[in-house]
């Protein structure tokens, strides 16, 4: 399980780096920036609760 969790913290990690380059870089605004993080987040703990309730092997 804790590999589940790394993974999907890495993944946000991940995700949070390529906005932020994006942001700075001046590809997106700020507003979007921040958007992007909170969908990204949502999207990661959908998919974490999802894997715990229908996945058998945890």
């Amino acid at each position: 399980m804790a590999y589940l969790e790394e993974g999907i913290f890495v993944a946000y990690l991940a995700f949070s780096i390529f906005f932020l380059v994006a942001y700075k870089l001046d590809q997106i605004s700020f507003v979007a920036f921040v958007v992007s993080l909170v969908v990204t987040a949502l999207v990661h703990a959908a998919f974490y609760l999802l894997v715990l309730k229908y996945w058998p092997i945890f």
